[in-house]
């Protein structure tokens, strides 16, 4: 049976490198082989895989797909012209995972007192809670963990996140969050544990402060509503103040999609897990309003999420 070589290529991000997922149409093949020049291939036997860029440019990639007893060759030539010219980006996240959940809260007066004079208190009190594993970093970066609270702000009559609370397990990326982006960044012992179905993060502050969140995806489904409020809260932008600015934090490569579109586009970059949420938080050993003190009076949902594309974190001003 005759064999027909074919795919198709998109750029799926630009910061420093571009990424080109690449979808096999290839007929009657069983096997394939990717080339790319000056590309770096994430598989280069899968069915579809990545290949990644660092210079734009005008790159030949090619498929030989076969059956064992014919084959057949397709060479497409891709234009790489959207990797930006932004200088140095401290380090990129290569890979990582972790859990997500958004829910409501009552307590209006801790939630209150979190508010910035910049920002105003929202029509709803939301707050946005993850744990997640950046365990494989370039520029040489030591792999860390980090903790976080986000809530939901006003600003100029648009609803923002604004992060009040980030516990993490590296100096270095302490002090990049807060000089670099404005994050609240501290000290932390942060765990994270995956045993699928179920993904779990502990994690104590050095008030004594703690936080105990899972992920269970065992039989879950999630309903079409649900999940577009997930990805209404996912496509606000996050606000943070650095010397007196009002910043914008934003990934590198400018992707308009939640996480949970992309990972449904791309699923052989992204594997995400919709799951049934728990979280308990205990401030007994703090004396003040604490961000840990915004218990949930309603969880809207959560996920758990393994992200292969490298990405960097940016603060522009508003």
């Amino acid at each position: 049976m005759a064999v027909v070589s074919d795919f198709e290529t998109e750029i799926l991000f630009g910061e420093n490198q571009a990424i080109v997922n690449v979808t096999n149409l290839s007929q009657n093949a069983t096997s394939y082989q990717w080339t790319a020049t000056n590309g770096t291939i994430e598989n280069a036997t899968n069915e579809n895989t990545a290949i990644y860029f660092t210079a734009n440019g005008t790159y030949p990639i090619t498929l030989i797909a076969s059956n064992g007893s014919n084959s057949d060759t397709k060479t497409i030539a891709i234009t790489i012209d959207n990797i930006p010219e932004n200088g140095h980006v401290p380090y990129r996240y290569l890979e990582n995972d972790g859990i997500f959940m958004y829910y409501e809260t009552n307590n209006t007066t801790a939630y209150q007192s979190f508010i910035p004079d910049e920002f105003n208190m929202p029509s709803r009190r939301v707050v946005f809670a993850f744990f997640n594993d950046f365990y494989e970093l370039d520029y040489g970066a030591t792999p860390y963990k980090e903790n976080a609270i986000s809530i939901l702000v006003e600003y100029q009559g648009e609803e923002f996140f604004h992060c009040i609370y980030m516990p993490v397990t590296d100096e270095y990326s302490m002090w990049a969050g807060r000089i670099g982006l404005g994050l609240p960044k501290t000290m932390g012992t942060i765990n994270f544990y995956r045993n699928d179905p179920i993904y779990y993060g502990d994690a104590e502050n050095q008030l004594g402060g703690t936080m105990d969140m899972s992920i269970q995806t065992d039989n879950f489904t999630i309903d079409h509503d649900t999940r577009q409020e997930l990805i209404n809260l996912q496509l606000l932008k996050s606000l943070q103040i650095r010397n007196g600015n009002i910043i914008v934090i934003g990934n590198t490569g400018g992707s308009n999609n939640s996480v949970i579109q992309t990972a449904a586009q791309y699923p052989n970059l992204m594997t995400l897990k919709f799951g049934e949420p728990t979280i308990t938080t205990n401030t007994d050993a703090i004396l003040f309003h604490h961000p840990l003190d915004l218990t949930p009076s309603n969880i809207i949902g959560g996920f758990y999420l393994k992200n292969t594309i490298p990405f960097g974190l940016t603060g522009n001003p508003f």
